[in-house]
């Protein structure tokens, strides 16, 4: 079941990066799995699952395999088709949203609610997170809990840029192969960067067939100020992890992983 744009108070904001652009490449490139355990962990009995930034279901897929109860809220309409096809393709149903994080009532409340992927990061402006994180406070049941996923600002030094290199290529099912180039730019005094992808399409007698460049920004968060936003949202963290294995926020963790309740 698919439902439209929800707005809860319409208002000027940044755009958030336009994955309709690559929705039918998404799943080419984006293969990661290094979390799912932890998910499917922390929300096999969990009730009902809010899932925010669910796109095409990376997350929502094996734990609607593993039983849960799951309604994806996402941005990009592309992205939501794609995941109800391939739920609709493995028998599986899941309730799906168009909405903006930032801005989205789907009036009821839930026992818990997931942002995973890092995915708050897609938000540059810090008062975006703050909108973001009230709607999620306004989602959650009144015993509920929260789990966020962000990463460590601390260990980012070192990636400031990086060139344009070929990282992949696929042959597609028409035959012709996709080509995938990624460069990074990032700036670790403000924390914000942006990824520049290209994807090239060469025909079966290697002419170019297609190009789209894609040039998604993020910002990588430091702690304390995650943890102002969290509370100026009216939640409070009742853990905080470093990693997928649970093991404890330190100073070297690669992830910030908060669990938030009201």
């Amino acid at each position: 079941m698919e439902h439209g744009l929800s707005t809860h108070h319409r208002r000027e904001r940044t755009m958030l990066n336009n994955y309709d652009r690559i929705a039918d490449l998404y799943d080419l490139y984006v293969t990661a799995d290094y979390d799912l355990k932890f998910w499917e962990k922390e929300c096999r009995d969990a009730g009902d699952v809010l899932e925010v930034t669910a796109g095409t279901g990376r997350v929502t897929l094996p734990l609607l395999r593993a039983g849960v109860r799951i309604t994806a809220v996402d941005v990009s309409l592309a992205q939501l088709k794609k995941l109800r096809d391939k739920a609709g393709e493995a028998g599986l149903e899941v309730e799906t949203h168009r909405a903006d994080m930032r801005d989205f009532d789907l009036g009821r409340t839930f026992p818990t609610v997931i942002i995973p992927f890092q995915s708050l990061e897609e938000l540059t402006e810090p008062c975006d997170v703050t909108a973001a994180l009230r709607r999620v406070r306004a989602h959650l049941a009144p015993e509920g809990r929260a789990i966020i996923t962000l990463h460590n600002a601390a260990m980012q030094n070192g990636r400031e840029g990086q060139a344009l290199q070929l990282v992949n290529e696929w042959e597609l099912k028409n035959g012709n192969r996709q080509l995938f180039w990624i460069s990074r730019r990032y700036n670790p005094v403000s924390g914000i960067g942006k990824s520049y992808q290209l994807y090239e399409e060469y025909d079966v007698d290697g002419v170019l067939h297609k190009k789209r460049l894609f040039s998604p920004s993020y910002r990588v968060y430091q702690e304390a100020d995650i943890r102002a936003r969290i509370e100026s949202a009216g939640l409070r963290v009742t853990n905080a992890w470093g990693g997928y294995d649970h093991s404890p926020l330190g100073e070297e963790s690669c992830y910030m992983i908060f669990e938030l309740r009201l």
